[in-house]
């Protein structure tokens, strides 16, 4: 004989309601799992290219630096050269070079 009262359909009702709950959360777990997996992979590859790029922005810089210093060698040798070559012109241009640079620090001040 069937409840009349509806208590065994509201029953059946209930434990459906908890198997889908249930079945739910572990497909919620998954799904957190796999987002979680995924955050890791694009974490680890942003990584990656964050020291790639890093790398490579130190290897610019490390060869600018050697450019630079190459080149303020070349000048100074060059300097040398002309020192040797003139040293009474060197002395002079010297000499001229601190008299202007004196005299434009003297019309700051005024």
């Amino acid at each position: 004989m069937r409840d009349t009262n509806g208590h065994e359909d509201w029953k059946a009702a209930m434990e459906k309601a908890e198997e889908l709950l249930e079945q739910g959360k572990r497909e919620m777990a998954k799904a957190g799992e796999l987002a979680k997996e995924k955050g890791q992979d694009a974490w680890e590859a942003a990584q990656k290219k964050g020291r790639q790029a890093w790398d490579e922005f130190r290897a610019n810089g490390m060869n600018t630096l050697d450019d630079f210093r190459d080149k303020g060698e070349e000048v100074w040798e060059d300097v040398e050269k002309i020192v040797k070559k003139s040293p009474g012109r060197a002395v002079g241009l010297t000499l001229l070079v601190g008299v202007i640079i004196g005299a434009l620090i003297g019309r700051d001040k005024e």
